[in-house]
């Protein structure tokens, strides 16, 4: 209970006590005067009773209050679950999209891969063949060197 509950409580159980101490001058008859004619009753009585109708509707009052707060704080979260959801099934998409996109980059990657793999094999083969045929020509040039070297000593 909070503060203000409990200041009214207090308020009420000394009205209560007030009533109870003084209930003989509260039910006692008087000349009540309703500007166009006079009635003979219990000023108290009527007085206490006016009070606790006030009473009541003040706190039918901040029942109805009460109630409409916690119908918009319910229609709020409500909306807010709804804006959540809203936001992860987007985000959702998103990650999907980049997915995707990640994968299409890779195999385009992978192509361009096997593309540099092909051409550098096609290179090496190259490189082998030219090494080749220069060792092939430079083997025949050392042997050409060689006979003529044998036949220049051997005059």
């Amino acid at each position: 209970m909070n503060l203000l509950g409990a200041i009214i409580l207090v308020a009420l159980l000394l009205l209560g006590v007030f009533t109870l101490v003084n209930w003989p001058v509260l039910v006692a008859p008087t000349t009540l005067s309703f500007v166009t004619f006079d009635v003979v009753g219990p000023l108290g009585v009527i007085l206490l009773g006016v009070t606790l109708v006030l009473v009541a509707l003040f706190a039918l009052y901040a029942l109805a209050l009460r109630t409409n707060m916690l119908m918009e704080t319910r229609r709020h979260n409500q909306e807010l679950q709804a804006q959540r959801k809203l936001a992860e099934s987007v985000e959702t998409s998103r990650i999907h999209e980049l997915r995707t996109q990640i994968e299409k980059e890779f195999a385009q990657l992978r192509g361009v891969i096997l593309a540099v793999d092909t051409r550098m094999d096609t290179v090496t083969e190259s490189t082998k063949q030219s090494i080749d045929e220069a060792a092939n020509g430079l083997a025949a040039l050392v042997g050409e060197m060689d006979d003529k070297i044998d036949r220049a000593l051997a005059r």
